[in-house]
This record gives structure tokens, sequence and C-alpha cells, in this order.
């Protein structure tokens, strides 16, 4: 789908280039692109010597915006209007004045479809493997920076971008961007209800300059990931310790990955499996459960004539995170409203079966149930 201000950019063009941009702008591909930061369509303009005002609203021409590595590539894209079966020519950054791409070697601009809707991100893909590569020669000249790339390469990550920028002297920061090839099927599909999008995880790691200890790294998940991991503050990286390895830090990153997605997975069976031994135990007493996510369940009980509620709330990290109890009274309100009291200091171990937390928390139930009697009265409004 194409967002309405790029609609309205591509409308400026010909509209037999029309459909290549369409395609380019709407149809997400990592091979391009590994973050959520899109593409842009800048300085669009028409290459026709005849200035007439229906010429100059027929652009053909473009600086193509590509987020890189944590960078900004500007590749000017140039179309003939007056021979458009024919491919485009591209201007690369002035920075990167000595990258010359064997044309002859790019199967997308010597085999051109003009009549392919995706004929240039095609070539655009094609054109960033050899960027890739013309940015790899560069850590050819750096013995520390090629120990950190061949340990990465021996991880084989789905995909990569990297920029080796130059300095006065020698070379200056890389910026690597690494797919994280994790399955995130084990994700219980409550935790991702609007599908916002495919799940992804991609690492960024910048070395200020080759020698330097001081590695900065970031992960970046996609939305329904993070939103299953419980938010962006729930899975914090390792920092990247020295003498530690591109490669080597890679994978410790993956690892964690797979262990979060092995705990959430892990974590909604614990739940179920707690739930369905209240319901086991106690059904008749079960006021209501959480049948999706099986992250609470309600119970109404009687003591000495006493009626009350007790609600378990299981977090999303549960048996590795204690759950919450609940006691709230049926006759007594504080400050107009039910009085309740929480409980998250009582004994558990998360090695425990479902059967036994059951029986652990109605002991503690049966232990406490005098006290808060007392304190609901007490406490109650008068």
């Amino acid at each position: 789908m194409v967002v309405p201000d790029n609609k309205e950019i591509i409308n400026k063009f010909d509209f037999l280039i029309r459909p290549y941009l369409d395609y380019l702008l709407s149809h997400p591909n990592d091979q391009i692109n590994l973050t959520s930061d899109p593409l842009r369509i800048t300085n669009c303009f028409s290459g026709c010597i005849n200035s007439s005002t229906e010429n100059q609203m027929k652009c053909d021409r473009f600086t193509l915006k590509i987020p890189y590595a944590q960078q900004i590539l500007s590749w000017q894209v140039i179309f003939d209007a007056s021979n458009l079966k024919e491919p485009p020519d591209f201007i690369f950054d002035a920075e990167d004045h000595d990258f010359h791409p064997p044309l002859a070697d790019i199967n997308s601009l010597v085999c051109w479809d003009w009549q392919n809707r995706e004929s240039l991100v095609a070539v655009v893909t094609e054109l960033l493997e050899h960027y890739r590569a013309y940015q790899l020669e560069r850590i050819d000249s750096n013995a520390t920076l090629q120990k950190h790339l061949r340990s990465l390469l021996a991880e084989r990550p789905a995909s990569m971008q990297i920029i080796v920028n130059r300095a006065e002297r020698g070379l200056g920061t890389l910026n690597c961007l690494m797919k994280v090839a994790v399955d995130f099927t084990g994700i219980p599909t409550y935790l991702v209800p609007d599908n916002p999008g495919p799940d992804g995880a991609t690492l960024h790691v910048c070395i200020p300059y080759p020698a330097s200890s001081s590695i900065q790294a970031q992960l970046y998940l996609s939305p329904s990931v993070e939103n299953a991991f419980g938010g962006s503050s729930k899975l914090r990286i390792p920092a990247f310790q020295p003498g530690m390895l591109m490669g080597d830090y890679f994978a410790t990153v993956k690892g964690l990955l797979e262990n979060q997605v092995r705990l959430i997975s892990e974590g909604y069976e614990k739940r179920k499996d707690y739930v369905a031994a209240f319901i086991s135990h106690m059904g008749k007493a079960v006021l209501e459960y959480d049948v999706q996510s099986f992250s609470k369940i309600t119970l109404l009980w009687e003591w000495n004539d006493f009626f009350f509620t007790f609600t378990v709330e299981l977090p999303l990290y549960f048996p590795m995170d204690q759950p919450t109890f609940i006691l709230k009274s049926v006759y007594h309100n504080q400050n107009k409203k039910p009085y309740t009291e929480k409980y998250s200091d009582f004994p558990y171990s998360p090695r425990w079966s479902g059967n036994e937390m059951v029986k652990r928390a109605s002991a503690f139930v049966l232990a406490t149930i005098k006290d808060f009697q007392k304190a609901s009265v007490n406490h109650s409004d008068k």
C-alpha cells in the first residue's frame, strides 16, 4: 500500500515510470531495507528540454534515499522519458566516487524488462549487493576489522548491510546492520492480535574506529515481537565487551532472543496448566478466568460465613516471575470500592507443578484470611 504522500509524488512521474515506483515503495524487501525506515523519493524533476507545464509534471528522474546500515544512501535514478523501454542510469554518492559496479554483471540491467513493475526493485537489489562487496573491500586493509568480519560471516546472518566510512587517515566508523534469523512461531498468537506486520529482529553494531574498544550495539524488534516480549524494556542486550568479536556478539544476541521466545512459549503452557489445576480442584468456586492468555483466574470462597474472592494474576514470564494474589471482600468497601489486599511475598518455587502451586496457594489463603477479614472490617468505610 502506498501512503498518501508517496502517491502524490508518484503521480508527478510519467505513467510508464509510476508502476516501478509504486512497487518499490509499497512492497517491503529485506534485501533492500532491514529496518522500518522507509525508502524515500526526493528531488524529482523532468529531464526534457521542453519546459512546458505538461512536461514539467512528467518527471523521469529523482533521488532515491535508501536507509542502509543506519546511514542514508542518496542515489540519483535517471530514466529517459523519450525512451522508457531502456533501463535507468544511476549516479551514486560523491563519497563513494570509486564505486563502479560492473554493469555487465548486473542481470536485471542487462535483461531490463520495461513491462515488469518489479524491474527497478531488482536493479536496486543487485546494486546493493555490489555496494556491500565494495564496502567489504575496505575492510581488507585492516586486520582488526577482518577478524570481526570473518567471525560474523561464520554465523551466517540472514541479511547484512555494512558501511566502512573513510577518515582523514585511513578508516573511520563502521556501521553494520544484521538481520537476526530467529523462529518466532513459538510466540502465542494472542500476543499479536492486530497483525502489526512480520516478525523480525535486527542488530546494529557501531565501531567508532578500527582499534576502538568502545563498541556500541542496539537491537531493533518489529512491533509484533516487541509487543510479545512485553515492551522494549523487557529485553536488554548485553554490552559489547572489549576483545569480543562481532560474530560472537551476534551469536549471543541470537541466543538471547531464542531463549526469550522459549520462556514466553513455556510461560503460556505453564499458566494454562496452573489455571487447569485450579479448575480441576475447585471448579465450582471459579467465577471467571482468562481463556485466551490464562493470565488471571478468580474464585469465590467462604470462610466461617465470610465470603470473599481470591484472584491470581500470572505474569508473562511465569513461572520464572512470581504470581500475585488478590483478596477482595464481598461485604466491605474502602473509598467506595471493595476492600482489597494484594500479596506478592509468599512461599513460591517456579519448579512446583501446577497442582502443587494450587495446594500452596490454598494454604496461604487459609493462613491469611483471618487477618484479612479483620482488616476489611477495621478499614472499611464507616
